[in-house]
């Protein structure tokens, strides 16, 4: 005999069920939440409207109810769990259910919906959350101090090299080896502490800056119990921004001593200005010392004013061998007795080369990297002036010079000329300019080459500087025309220059090769006239007639210009007298 099928099972069971069906129907009616009666087969057979859900979630199977159901049919006793309904977080359902049999093979549902619940619980969960987040991401670590500044509560991961294990229980002032004003500011303050600032120490006794937020603790009588708050170890971002400050002042220092470096054109007053400043900035003594190299390889060095040792240290750095290295700067500490000094260089740079050296009380203020490096700096921009001002230097000297001779030009010539003049109008003292052009010069040059009369040229340049006094004026005027200033020098010493210059006439001849060469020198003189306001230009020309009068007289001669008078031009030196 086959068994009946499920749905006979219920039909018959319902059909048994209907004389309690009053009683059932009354006790869903009474129900103050949802409440259902079920088949144990999991067929709904009564419910009130507070249980629709459910008797939906029942013809729709839901699992966790069913599985519900099942357990209490089979155990016969009452069995409750919590299920939740709907696949969206935004629209679930949670309840808390209790299946108990009733009446055979039926079973009465009630629930209570505790969806507030699981959602407070979910956002006190994610709150958390946000805590822990905002407590890792705003703060090393929170604490909470008692009455007497004891670590009563410090976050699970601990601080600075400590567990919280180590840290509770232990006094913050001594744990953390806080000066007492700075424990009472933060971990036993009494009002409210937003990003305070303090000193601290850490497990290996490293100094840390911690950055503390906090407020007071007051107990419900209003009395004060201690502190919590959170703190965040600042110590890379301070020395950072301390790094970067450092930094801003040194190139503001740099800056403004490479202004005052590229002030100046003369590399004396480079030196000088350099190390007065950059003494100022390190608070040192100081000395320089220059070193120049010209065309001949000789040395000549300038130095500070002062003869003191670190003036001696300077020179003695600038004339250590491998200096004139590829390095524009570079720079050293001193050592053994001079183990206190600071010394830079300028390396070998046009012809030139500079120290500067610098000494302090080591002891109470050594050298530090930031200061090494504002003079490495200066060095550099030091070096560069100093090529820039040696460059300048060989340029005003090509502007002024013949290239040939090696005297000055004319140009330079008048205006040193110039000078002497206005100086000779207020000391009333003469002077004499001798105009000098070279006789049968055409020939040398047609005869025996441009080479020779070069050679010619640059001899009587060299004999006129070598035999000039100090004070004296020698220069090419143009082609084989010379001039000479004679300073305070009246008409005799004019003529007995004259004839000393026509006595070299024989080395002429054999800087040109043929000693037999009719080669001369015709010399006019003209002395100043300290009546009248005189002109290079007039001096010149009044010269440059007495010197066509001895070409015309017969050359290899001297003549003397004519006493001058300069109609409409009256000396303003007599003016008012």
């Amino acid at each position: 005999m086959n068994a009946p099928d499920i749905s006979t099972k219920v039909a018959t069971d319902v059909s048994a069920f209907k004389g309690e069906d009053r009683d059932a129907r009354h006790l869903i009616a009474r129900a103050s939440g949802p409440a259902m009666l079920v088949h144990a087969s999991g067929k709904v057979i009564d419910h009130n409207p507070d249980a629709a859900i459910l008797a939906e979630a029942m013809k729709a199977r839901d699992p966790d109810l069913r599985g519900l159901i099942f357990s209490a049919a089979a155990c016969g006793a009452p069995v409750g769990g919590r299920i939740t309904l709907g696949e969206d977080e935004a629209d679930h359902q949670a309840y808390e259910v209790q299946a108990t049999p009733f009446g055979g093979d039926h079973l009465l549902i009630t629930a209570r919906d505790v969806t507030f619940e699981t959602n407070l619980t979910r956002a006190l969960l994610k709150s958390r959350d946000l805590y822990k987040d905002l407590m890792h991401c705003s703060a090393d670590f929170g604490w909470e101090t008692d009455a007497h500044g004891t670590f009563s509560y410090v976050s699970p991961m601990g601080a600075l090299g400590w567990s919280a294990q180590d840290m509770n229980g232990r006094s913050a002032q001594s744990l953390l080896k806080l000066a007492p004003e700075d424990t009472s500011i933060v971990f036993s303050t009494r009002i409210p502490q937003k990003a305070t600032k303090v000193w601290a120490s850490n497990k290996q006794g490293e100094s840390v800056l911690l950055l503390v937020s906090c407020v007071p603790v007051f107990d419900a009588q209003g009395d004060w119990r201690g502190a919590r708050g959170v703190a965040r170890d600042i110590t890379r971002e301070h020395e950072r921004d301390k790094a970067l400050k450092l930094d801003q002042a040194r190139q503001s220092l740099l800056a403004r001593i490479v202004l005052d470096i590229r002030t100046e054109a003369d590399p004396l007053e480079i030196l000088s200005s350099a190390s007065a400043a950059a003494a100022q900035a390190l608070r040192t003594d100081k000395a320089w010392a220059l070193r120049r190299r010209d065309a001949d390889n000789e040395d000549t060095i300038n130095r500070s004013p002062e003869d003191t040792p670190l003036v001696q240290l300077a020179i003695k750095a600038l004339e250590r061998p491998g200096h004139e290295s590829d390095e524009d700067a570079f720079v050293e500490l001193g050592q053994g007795d001079h183990a206190n000094c600071l010394i830079a260089t300028a390396g070998l740079a046009q012809g030139i080369s500079a120290t500067l050296a610098f000494s302090r009380d080591t002891m109470t203020e050594p050298w530090r990297a930031h200061e090494v490096e504002l003079i490495h700096g200066i060095t550099g921009h030091l070096a560069i002036a100093l090529k820039q001002a040696e460059m300048m230097r060989k340029l005003r000297i090509l502007s002024r010079v013949d290239d040939l001779t090696g005297l000055l030009n004319r140009r330079a010539l008048f205006e040193e000329m110039a000078k002497r003049l206005g100086h000779q109008k207020r000391s009333r003292r003469q002077g004499c300019f001798l105009f000098i052009d070279l006789d049968y010069f055409k020939q040398v040059n047609d005869r025996l080459g441009h080479a020779a009369g070069d050679a010619v040229l640059r001899k009587l340049g060299q004999l006129m500087r070598e035999q000039s006094r100090v004070g004296d004026l020698e220069g090419r005027i143009g082609g084989d025309e010379f001039g000479l200033w004679l300073e305070d020098t009246d008409l005799a010493g004019a003529h007995h220059k004259a004839h000393s210059l026509l006595a070299q006439v024989p080395n002429l001849r054999k800087a040109a090769g043929d000693p037999a060469s009719p080669l001369s020198m015709s010399i006019g003189i003209a002395q100043t006239a300290p009546e009248f306001i005189e002109t290079p230009d007039m001096l010149a020309d009044a010269a440059d007639e007495a010197l066509y009068k001895a070409k015309k007289n017969g050359r290899s001669t001297i003549v003397v210009a004519e006493p001058r008078s300069y109609p409409g031009m009256p000396d303003t030196n007599s003016q008012g007298r």
